[in-house]
């Protein structure tokens, strides 16, 4: 015997609401997500399964909190990847940027393996130099000559690459250039941001994702419709995050700064795990 109209509606109606109820809690309150990398080792491992606070967790933010974020550079904003990470500043805190990495409420954290530093080698050995590049299939980024010397773009793995192919001898005049030690502020919600010569990368990448396309950064300088800026107002909060696992991680040495509009929610409890330990705790 079939069903009525209206029995059918009255049956199908519950299953809709439980339907509509589990989106929403998903969407809006809270979700489960597959942690995929090893990036927040040993808190979180990959394979982890967690829960994650979408309830206004970006207000609720602290020092040291566990977070799900997407990628803010722009390169990524068309399919960007979900990015899990801690919180190690927030708005208006600062942080000491020197040639060997980060320091943040007074703690120390090196440079990604993939950052890109300033460094010189002596004309004396440029055959030996080029052809080490060539044979580790490097690339020669930003050669330029120096009097009697060559300046270079690398990475620390690739110095590191590069000093095992070289002598000891040939490594004395191969060095890394001094960088400046200086300071930056996590911008915050109405901050006047001054520009200068000096426009570090992070805040270019933020005023750009906020300013859209009518901005463009060139020679260190700011223009909004072709117009050059002194200064910029943020209107987002926003933070800065290192994860645990630095060696493997993709974090705000990569991406900078992260907007408030970016952060998915706070990572609160490991709900299965194969490691017994982790399974069914507090994320902390």
């Amino acid at each position: 015997m079939r069903a009525k109209p209206r029995q059918a509606l009255s049956l199908a109606l519950p299953a809709l609401v439980v339907v509509i109820a589990v989106v929403c809690v998903r969407t809006f309150i809270v979700a489960s997500y597959r942690i995929s990398t090893s990036a927040m080792e040993t808190a979180l491992a990959a394979g982890d399964y967690v829960l994650v606070d979408k309830t206004g967790s970006k207000s609720r933010l602290r020092h040291n909190d566990v977070f799900l974020f997407t990628s803010p550079l722009g390169s990524d904003r068309e399919n960007s990847p979900l990015i899990v990470s801690r919180c190690i500043a927030l708005p208006g805190d600062t942080i000491e940027v020197s040639g060997t990495g980060y320091k943040v409420n007074g703690m120390h954290y090196p440079l990604s393996p993939t950052a890109l530093s300033d460094y010189a080698f002596s004309s004396g050995i440029e055959n030996s130099f080029l052809s080490a590049l060539r044979r580790l299939n490097i690339n020669v980024r930003d050669l330029t000559r120096r009097g009697a010397s060559f300046g270079i773009r690398l990475t620390p793995f690739e110095e590191y690459q590069i000093r095992e192919e070289l002598t000891v001898d040939m490594n004395r005049f191969f060095t890394r250039s001094n960088t400046q030690p200086y300071a930056i502020t996590v911008p915050y919600e109405g901050l006047d941001y001054r520009i200068d010569e000096e426009l570090p990368t992070a805040y270019g990448e933020a005023i750009l994702g906020e300013a859209g396309h009518e901005a463009a950064i060139r020679n260190h300088k700011l223009y909004i419709n072709n117009s050059e800026q002194r200064t910029f107002r943020f209107r987002s909060n926003y933070y800065w995050a290192l994860s645990d696992h630095i060696d493997e991680a993709v974090d705000s040495r990569h991406v900078g700064f992260i907007p408030a509009d970016r952060i998915v929610g706070k990572v609160f409890f490991c709900w299965f795990s194969s490691s017994p330990r982790r399974r069914f705790k507090t994320i902390r």
